[in-house]
């Protein structure tokens, strides 16, 4: 069940593009786009600088799932929650219960990559905040010029 949350289940996300292609304004969909590549680039660029070991390489221990070896040293933030945790708080500012239900995906996610040994708990916290304040950004952005 861990390495199903771990690796698979933030796949399960990309469902909720047909609703919103449905239930929203386009220019929601560009908002929520936008946020969430945002997230991912200063997540992406903050792993970069920082270079922090993961657990299993600092501790020498084999995780639960596989990571390239390019990425043993980018352990802060969590992408997977930086991603997760950007799409659930764009989509909660349009629609509550599935950007909720994102929100607490990407909470669950990140748990599991806690025990699957490949993040430390600041990693998953860091990952959050760092989604949840870029679609704060975005929403106020979005809010001050409601064009694009």
């Amino acid at each position: 069940m861990v390495i199903f949350l771990a690796q698979y289940l933030a796949y399960a996300v990309f469902l909720v593009v047909p609703y919103l292609w449905v239930r929203r304004e386009r220019h929601d969909l560009v908002r929520i786009f936008v946020t969430v590549v945002a997230a991912f680039a200063a997540s992406e660029a903050l792993k970069t600088f920082l270079s922090m070991p993961r657990p299993f390489v600092a501790e020498d221990f084999q995780p639960l799932i596989e990571v390239a070896q390019r990425d043993f040293y980018g352990s802060f933030p969590s992408g997977h929650t930086t991603f997760l945790a950007s799409l659930g708080a764009a989509v909660f500012f349009t629609e509550k219960i599935p950007g909720t239900l994102i929100m607490l995906l990407a909470l669950a996610v990140g748990v599991a990559r806690v025990l699957a040994g490949v993040h430390y708990p600041m990693d998953i916290v860091g990952g959050f905040l760092i989604g949840v304040i870029v679609a704060g950004f975005f929403k106020a952005l979005h809010e001050l010029f409601p064009l694009w």
